[in-house]
């Protein structure tokens, strides 16, 4: 049953439901980063920023509800490459991560102009 639910369309609702509250977290996070202590801790809250921002911006552009799910895991994922890097110190990983994930957002509405599934 669950498979049938998720090659539902996203509703519009949803989808700027998640643009906006996304952007308003992401928001919320840019402009809190400075109260941080640590310079690794500030960039971290800014590149989490940049992950949901990323994924605000892509969720009107997603066709199914798996795709969602999918861009809301992926997401998951790049925050926790992003704490690899920002506090591990790895700043070739961190500065590939803030190019690739602001880059698969913006290309998302060209791949539904496509039909090319990227989160499939």
């Amino acid at each position: 049953m669950s498979v049938a639910l998720d090659k539902r369309p996203v509703p519009k609702s949803l989808a700027g439901l998640v643009f906006v509250l996304f952007w308003v977290i992401a928001i919320l996070l840019w402009s809190f980063s400075h109260l941080l202590p640590t310079i690794g801790g500030r960039g971290f809250m800014v590149d989490i920023g940049i992950v949901f921002a990323s994924i605000g911006l892509a969720a009107p552009a997603l066709m199914s509800l798996r795709e969602l799910r999918t861009a809301g895991i992926v997401g998951i994922v790049g925050i926790a490459l992003f704490a690899i890097g920002d506090l591990g110190q790895v700043t070739v990983m961190v500065y590939a991560l803030r190019i690739l994930v602001p880059f698969l957002a913006l290309m998302t509405p060209v791949y539904k102009l496509l039909s090319f599934r990227v989160f499939a």
